[in-house]
């Protein structure tokens, strides 16, 4: 929302988006001695299509809208490995290594009652290849996933994108259907889980939010696998991309490898200290019940003030290195958009080399009368905001953290 007219004499800088690690992604390696061990999971046919179980995806249902939003979603990917629709099973019956990849809904709590921590599985022909090669992947999704957490008796999923705080990571009760399904997605195409950089096959959702608005992306790291798996696709598109998420830790998957866990981007003082906050946000557990209190982190500002603001800038498109301009702004809502007030115009260079760049930009809070003391603002970052990248999505270019002036 615009403030008035006043506009903050902006700054004009070059940089780059550095990182240190070349390659994070994981490929799936195959596992059985004397058979395939050690051998990676790949297609020969690039591309994945599976079908819907009409028993427990119909096909007037949230469940087949999200299914088939997560498959256009994954399909904007740079590489030449293709996702598609197969429309509904022909009822003939679901279930693994059937010569048929094939999504469906299933209690997943009969084979083992943890299995209610559990959101979903993949499985491939490739884990019996002799070679790793897939032409079969099937998705179950859990029926039963969490039903212990409060509010207590209804499955923890949400199959829509109606609003930001039904999600977990926002003070809601529901994890995000579409995004478990494109990391799912990336598993049929071959890729592991990863830990190292915040990422789609990570622990949790990776998400962009704009005011009470969110996406589910793809990200620079799986894109990046995508590509050096099955090559870059002819008609690749740019991608570019801010969020206020950046790699938190990780934590082991139970099989050998670690998922990524996202944490919130932060504020820092002109010294690089973290500034305190309104109140004591901490993510959600997701054994526990969802934050009331303080739902986002909302930092202590003073008029006038020198600050630094975090945010996490992903290259997933065709192109290795992109120039792309970034503006920032100071909000009276969370929804940041290039009618508030200009504080600051970067041009920087988004490298895509699989690791996205979480860094600091310097702003300075408006010392004028439009401030006023104790209300809360938002400061925030539009990628490209005058659209002169045709990228493959543009719902993930704009983000905010919350300021509160003393």
């Amino acid at each position: 929302m615009k403030l008035n007219t006043f506009m903050i004499a902006f700054v004009v800088l070059g940089c780059s988006l550095q990182s240190t690690q070349s390659v994070a992604w994981e490929q799936i390696t195959c596992e059985i001695p004397f058979l395939n061990a050690g051998k990676k999971k790949h297609w020969t046919v690039k591309q994945y299509k599976p079908v819907f179980d009409p028993m427990t995806i119909p096909l007037i249902s949230a469940q087949y809208t999200a299914l088939t939003d997560a498959t256009a979603r994954m399909n904007l990917n740079p590489s030449s490995f293709r996702y598609a629709s197969g429309g509904l099973d022909n009822r003939d019956g679901v279930g693994v290594l059937n010569n048929e990849s094939e999504i469906w809904f299933e209690d997943l709590t009969k084979l083992n009652p943890m299995n209610a921590k559990l959101i979903a599985v993949e499985r491939s022909d490739s884990d019996l290849s002799r070679d790793c090669t897939a032409s079969e992947s099937d998705i179950r999704i859990n029926t039963k996933y969490r039903l212990a957490r409060k509010p207590v008796g209804g499955n923890k999923i949400q199959y829509n994108l109606l609003a930001k705080n039904q999600l977990f990571e926002y003070g809601g009760s529901y994890e995000n259907f579409t995004s478990t399904v494109m990391h799912e997605m990336g598993h049929s195409a071959g890729l592991d889980h990863e830990g190292d950089v915040m990422n789609l096959m990570g622990g949790d959702n990776l998400i962009v939010a704009n005011g009470n608005a969110f996406n589910p992306y793809i990200g620079e790291d799986t894109a990046g696998g995508l590509i050096a798996l099955y090559g870059l696709s002819t008609t690749a598109k740019e991608e570019v991309s801010v969020s206020h998420w950046r790699l938190g830790t990780k934590k082991s998957d139970g099989a050998g490898g670690f998922y990524s866990v996202h944490s919130r981007t932060r504020m820092f003082n002109a010294a690089g200290v973290e500034l305190p906050k309104v109140c004591p946000y901490t993510k959600p557990n997701l054994d526990g019940p969802p934050i009331t209190l303080c739902p986002e982190p909302i930092y202590k500002v003073t008029k006038g003030q020198a600050v630094k603001l975090e945010l996490t800038y992903e290259n997933a498109g065709k192109t290795p290195t992109r120039t792309a301009t970034v503006r920032y702004y100071l909000s009276t809502d969370s929804t940041i958009s290039p009618t508030d007030t200009l504080l600051k115009t970067t041009v920087l260079s988004f490298l895509r080399n699989n690791t996205p760049s979480t860094f600091s930009t310097a702003l300075v809070i408006p010392n004028t009368a439009i401030v006023l003391r104790g209300k809360n603002y938002w400061l925030g970052a539009i990628v490209d905001p005058t659209n002169l990248i045709t990228e493959s999505f543009e719902g993930n270019n704009a983000t905010y953290v919350g300021i509160k002036t003393n």
